[in-house]
C-alpha cells in the first residue's frame, strides 16, 4: 500500500517532466532552420516561426523600421535573409530587407523602407524615384486590403519586376519582385 502511494505520487510528476522535455526538445529541432537565419541579422529584425510548426507559418519581423509580414506559404519557408542598414543612394534614405523563399519560382522579395517628408504625395515620390534611377514604367493605383498602394512593372532595366509601393505616415514601403501574388500576399497579411 505504501509503494503503490509512492508510486502514484512520482509518476505523475515524472510523466509531466517527460512531456515536457519532450516539448522542448520539438520546439528546439523545429525552430533549428530559423535559428541559423537569425544569427546573421541585427539585433530587433528576426524570422520567427509558428510555434510548433504547423502550416510552415513564417513571418519576418522587423522592430528597427516597425514592420512585420508573413513570408508567402507556398515558399514553406527560408532560404536566405538579409538586412542592409540604412544607407543614401541619389538622395534617398532607407533601409532594406532581402529574402529568398525555400521552395518555388520567383521566391525573391526585396522590402525597402524611405523616411519622407511630412506631406509628400505618393504618386510624385515614386514617379520621381523612378526618374531619378533611370526606371520605366506605367503606375497604377491599387487597393490591397487596407492599403492603397501604388503598383508599377518594370520591364526595361528589371526584368519585368514589379514593385508596389505604399505609403503610411512618414514612411513609404516598396516591396519588390517577380511574383504580384506573393507581393500582394506579403502586403495584404503585413502590419505596416
Amino acid at each position: 500500500m505504501l509503494i503503490k502511494n509512492i508510486a502514484k505520487k512520482i509518476v505523475g510528476p515524472v510523466f509531466v517532466l517527460l512531456l515536457i522535455s519532450g516539448g522542448v526538445f520539438y520546439w528546439q529541432n523545429n525552430q533549428k532552420d530559423i535559428q541559423a537565419l537569425n544569427k546573421i541579422l541585427p539585433a530587433g529584425v528576426k524570422v520567427a516561426k509558428n510555434l510548433f510548426g504547423f502550416g510552415n507559418e513564417y513571418k519576418v519581423i522587423n522592430k528597427i523600421d516597425g514592420y512585420e509580414f508573413k513570408v508567402p506559404s507556398a515558399w514553406k519557408g527560408v532560404k536566405e535573409i538579409s538586412y542592409i542598414a540604412e544607407r543614401e543612394e541619389k538622395g534617398y534614405k532607407g533601409t532594406s530587407i532581402n529574402i529568398i523563399g525555400l521552395k518555388g519560382k520567383t521566391t525573391g522579395v526585396g522590402v525597402d523602407k524611405f523616411e519622407t517628408e511630412k506631406g509628400v504625395a505618393l504618386e510624385n515620390w515614386a514617379k520621381n524615384m523612378f526618374d531619378m534611377v533611370g526606371l520605366v514604367g506605367e503606375f497604377v493605383n491599387d487597393k490591397i486590403e487596407n492599403s492603397e498602394v501604388l503598383k508599377v512593372q518594370e520591364n526595361i532595366h528589371l526584368s519585368g519586376m514589379y514593385m508596389y509601393f505604399i505609403k503610411k505616415d512618414n514612411s513609404i514601403y516598396t516591396i519588390t519582385g517577380g511574383s504580384e501574388e506573393f507581393i500582394r500576399e506579403i502586403i495584404s497579411n503585413g502590419k505596416w
